[in-house]
C-alpha cells in the first residue's frame, strides 16, 4: 500500500479527474460512501452520531457521511462549523444534495454534544499548517474534552499530513478511517498516536503514479507472495553461510541471541565469532552453531582474522561488541574486507559513526539497523528531529552513504540506497526490551542471505520478528513478560501461519 504526503494526496486526486475523467462530486460521493459504510458496520443502529463539517474535501465527505447515515435510519446531527462562504466546489454540490434530499443543518449547542455519542470530525482534511485559527482552535479543543468517540475522517483535525511539524493542536480521535492511503504522519512517533485505532478505506481512485521513490506500507499479503521458498534440492550451502561477529567477554548473551535467532529463521550455517572466554558456555548453549575466537583486549574484540570472512554469505557485527576503543578498528576491517553483504547493528553503529568515510567506499551491500538515537548518532541531529522527520532522514542517509537502513520503532522505516522505503508495522511494546534487537540481526542476517533483493529480504525480516511476538502475546505471553528468546522460539509459529502452504 501506498504511503502519501499531501501533495501526492491532491496530485492523486487531480489525475483522476484530469486524466481519468471522473469527476470531482462523483469521487466525493465514492469516498463518503465508503466511509458511511465503514462507520455504519463499526457502530450500532442505537448510537446518536453528531457530524462537524467543514469547507474543503473534507467537509464534503462529511455531508455525504451525514446524509448516507439519515437515508439508513442512523441518528444523525450535522453541523455546519464554517461560513457559507467556506462551502464551494464538490461541497457545495453535495450540500446542496444533502438539503434537497430534507435533511436540515443544526447549530452546535450544548444540548447536541451531550445527547450525541458519536462525534464525526470532518472539519480539516490534509492541509493543515501552523496553529489553528478560529473556529478550530475551540472546536478541537471541544472535541477531546467530549467523553463520546472520536472518529475523524482521513486525518485528525489539525494534524499535520507530512513530517517535520513539531507544534500543533489536534483531535486525539480513537477511531480514524484514512482516505485511500495512509500520510506520513500516521507513521511519526509524536503524530501517530493522534490517530487512535486506524483504517485504511478504499475510495476507488485510479492507481498512483508517483515520480519520486516509492513509500509503502507492507501487508501480510506482500510477505506470503515473496518470501523465497526452500526448493527440494536445498541443502546447509544453499541456506546461507553466516558469520556473527560480537559479544564481548561482559555481553555474551547478545550473541548467543542473535546466533540462535539466525538458524531458527532458517540459516543453513552459522558461525559465531567472540572473544575466547565466552566460547565454552556459548558453545554449550547453542550446538548448531560453530564458534570461532577473536583477538582480544581489555575484555573485547580487538581483531577478527579476514580469512573468516571468506566463502560467507553474509556478516553481522556490532551486537554486544562494546564501545572500547579496539571495537572501531574491527569495524574499520569489516567495512573494507568483507565482501558479502554486511550488516551493523548495535556497539557497531557507535563505532561505525566515526568511520563514515570508510563507509562512502564500501561497494557491497551495508545494512545499519539504529534505533532513533543511534540514528540520531550517526547523522548528527537531535533525537527530537529523528522522531519528527524519520523519512527524510533514512532517505538521505541512506542516499548519502549508499547503505539500506533500518530504523527501528513501533513503525519500522526501512530504506534503500536509491530511496526506495517500506514501513513494517508488525510488532507490539513486549519488544521493548533489551535483546529484541540482537535477536533482530540474527533474523536480518538469515534474510540478506536467502533474498536475491536486499530491501525485500529486510522487510520480510522485520515481518517474522514482529509477527513473533504478536503470536506469543496473543497466546500464553503477554508484552509485559515477552522475553527476546520467546521471540526467536516464536518465529516457528510465524513460518505455520503466514510462510507455509
Amino acid at each position: 500500500m501506498q504511503i502519501v504526503r499531501a501533495e501526492e494526496m491532491y496530485e492523486w486526486d487531480r489525475r483522476a479527474m484530469d486524466e481519468y475523467g471522473r469527476e470531482g462530486h462523483i469521487l466525493m460521493e465514492n469516498a463518503g460512501r465508503a466511509l458511511a459504510g465503514r462507520i455504519r458496520r463499526k457502530f450500532p443502529e442505537e448510537e446518536k452520531f453528531l457530524v462537524l463539517i467543514g469547507g474543503g474535501n473534507n467537509g464534503g465527505d462529511g455531508y455525504v457521511i451525514a446524509r448516507i447515515l439519515k437515508d439508513q435510519g442512523f441518528d444523525v446531527t450535522a453541523v455546519q462549523v464554517v461560513p457559507d462562504e467556506k462551502i464551494e466546489g464538490d461541497a457545495l454540490y453535495h450540500k446542496n444534495v444533502y438539503t434537497k434530499s430534507g435533511y436540515d443543518l443544526a447549530e452546535l449547542t450544548e444540548q447536541e454534544w451531550s445527547r450525541s455519542t458519536v462525534v464525526i470530525d470532518a472539519m480539516l482534511g490534509i492541509g493543515v499548517k501552523g496553529p489553528l485559527r478560529p473556529p478550530f482552535d475551540d472546536l478541537v479543543r471541544d472535541v477531546n474534552r467530549s467523553r463520546v468517540h472520536r472518529v475523524s475522517i482521513d486525518i485528525p483535525s489539525g494534524l499535520p499530513a507530512d513530517e517535520g511539524e513539531e507544534e500543533f493542536e489536534a483531535v486525539k480521535a480513537d477511531t480514524t478511517f484514512i482516505v485511500q492511503a495512509p500520510k506520513l504522519s500516521f507513521f511519526t512517533e509524536h503524530t501517530s498516536g493522534y490517530y487512535g485505532e486506524a483504517e485504511v478505506v478504499d475510495i476507488g481512485l485510479p492507481p498512483l503514479s508517483v515520480t519520486g521513490p516509492a513509500r509503502k506500507w507492507r501487508a501480510e499479503e506482500d510477505v506470503k507472495a515473496g518470501y523465497p521458498r526452500l526448493p527440494a534440492s536445498a541443502h546447509k550451502g544453499s541456506r546461507g553461510k553466516g558469520l556473527l561477529i560480537g559479544g564481548a567477554q561482559m555481553m555474551p548473551g547478545a550473541l548467543v541471541m542473535a546466533a540462535k535467532a539466525s538458524i531458527r529463521a532458517g540459516a543453513g550455517l552459522t558461525t559465531a565469532a567472540t572473544v575466547p572466554g565466552n566460547i565454552p558456555s556459548a558453545a554449550g548453549t547453542l550446538p548448531e552453531v560453530m564458534f570461532m575466537g577473536t583477538e582480544e583486549a581489555d575484555g573485547v574484540i580487538s581483531g577478527i582474522d579476514t580469512d573468516s570472512l571468506t566463502g560467507k554469505d553474509g556478516v553481522a557485527a556490532g551486537i554486544g561488541m562494546g564501545r572500547k576503543e579496539p571495537g572501531r578498528a574491527v569495524i574499520e576491517t569489516l567495512l573494507k574486507e568483507t565482501k558479502a553483504p554486511l550488516l551493523i547493528d548495535a556497539d557497531g553503529l557507535y563505532h561505525l559513526r566515526f568511520l563514515l568515510d570508510v563507509l562512502t567506499e564500501r561497494k557491497e551491500v551495508t545494512v545499519v539497523t539504529p534505533h532513533v538515537k543511534e540514528m540520531a548518532d550517526l547523522t548528527g541531529k537531535s533525537t527530537g528531529e529523528v522522531k519528527r522527520k524519520p523519512f527524510s532522514i533514512s532517505r538521505e542517509f541512506a542516499e548519502d552513504y549508499g547503505v539500506y537502513v533500518v530504523l527501528k520503532g513501533p513503525h519500522t522505516i526501512i530504506t534503500a540506497p536509491d530511496g526506495r522505503q517500506i514501513v513494517e508495522s508488525s510488532g507490539n511494546e513486549g519488544l521493548a526490551k533489551g535483546g529484541s534487537g540482537d535477536v533482530l540481526t540474527g533474523i536480518l542476517l538469515t534474510m540478506l542471505m536467502q533474498h536475491d533483493q536486499p530491501l525485500e529480504a529486510l522487510a520480510n525480516g522485520c515481518f517474522l520478528h514482529g509477527k513473533s511476538a504478536e503470536l506469543l502475546t496473543a497466546g500464553e505471553r503477554t508484552v509485559y513478560d515477552l522475553l527476546p528468546t520467546d521471540v526467536v522460539e516464536g518465529l516457528s509459529s510465524v513460518f505455520h501461519t503466514y510462510i507455509e502452504e
